[in-house]
């Protein structure tokens, strides 16, 4: 089943730091170049389960491959890439599968935060019965994150498998 996105209205806000952050459509034509450089500077430690890929390459496909199949969101400050959140429905259309990186540097300013509602909010729109999205056990701050947004842990082995009804 194709989904068919719709535009993203962007939105804009000042985050912990007072820094306007503009979130907004990714377009994989003008953004893809600037979305790579975001994660070729990605640090090991902030991977999740090995995401972002760690080679130039290995970031290109991964970026192609999500441009090709979901629909992202990016946070900017000053024309910059700070943030991605992507969507990939399942095969059945009727689920989100859910990522969002926020690069190191702009961690703790409530900026995952705002892309994660912002994307919620599309996603429920779009008709989206629910998003799921999966992450390691020990990325706590994360947890929290989804957590305080409603996610559940539906299945907490070796990570956690984490679900938001949308309905």
């Amino acid at each position: 089943m194709q989904i068919q996105f719709q535009e993203f209205k962007p939105v804009v806000f000042k985050d912990r730091r007072g820094d306007t952050v503009l979130i907004r459509q990714y377009d994989h034509s003008k953004d893809r170049e600037n979305l790579i450089k975001m994660y070729e500077t990605f640090s090991p430690e902030n991977r999740c389960l090995g995401l972002p890929p760690s080679t130039r390459i290995g970031i290109e496909n991964w970026v192609d491959f999500l441009a090709e199949r979901g629909f992202a969101i990016v946070a900017e400050i000053d024309g910059k890439i700070v943030g991605h959140c992507v969507i990939v429905p399942t095969e059945d259309g009727s689920i989100a599968d859910l990522s969002i990186f926020v690069h190191q540097d702009y961690q703790d300013r409530g900026i995952g935060q705002e892309v994660l509602k912002n994307m919620i909010e599309y996603a429920k729109n779009a008709g989206f019965k629910g998003i799921t999205l999966i992450t390691e056990r020990s990325n706590e701050r994360a947890i929290h994150v989804y957590k305080k947004l409603g996610f559940r842990v539906v299945n907490p082995e070796y990570e956690y498998d984490m679900y938001l009804p949308l309905k």
